[in-house]
């Protein structure tokens, strides 16, 4: 198994994880306990953001002079959302680390984490090296 599809699956199973936590949550969090759960996960959605901002850059920079307009969307479309959910995630949880979180991007931020994990995670675990 390549590096790139283990990455894939960390992806695949991050964006579950945060996925299933997100819509779970509200069920049990009775004295903060999603809280300290999610205290935990945002160190391994962290690793992902990294990661899919590293993957998505490699294949916009790939295809400089390619005349696919497909492909050019895609890579553009992931590469931009990537930097969006950075931007938003380690702006929120560095103030969430300081005790100046903002609540209301969360509930952004978990969803965008989801899809955009997701479907790195798919490009790399099914197509190496971002080629279909």
């Amino acid at each position: 198994m390549t590096l790139q599809r283990v990455l894939g699956v960390y992806m695949i199973l991050a964006a579950a994880v945060v996925g299933v936590h997100f819509v779970i949550s509200p069920l049990y969090d009775d004295a903060g306990s999603a809280t300290a759960a999610w205290q935990i996960i945002d160190w391994f959605m962290a690793a992902a953001v990294l990661i899919a901002l590293g993957a998505t850059t490699t294949w916009k920079r790939a295809l400089a002079g390619d005349a696919d307009l497909k492909r050019y969307i895609e890579a553009n479309v992931a590469f931009y959302g990537a930097l969006w959910l950075t931007i938003w995630f380690f702006w929120n949880w560095f103030g969430f680390l300081v005790s100046r979180d903002e609540q209301v991007l969360w509930p952004f931020i978990d969803p965008l984490f989801v899809l955009v994990a997701g479907a790195v995670g798919y490009r790399l675990t099914c197509a190496p090296g971002g080629k279909e």
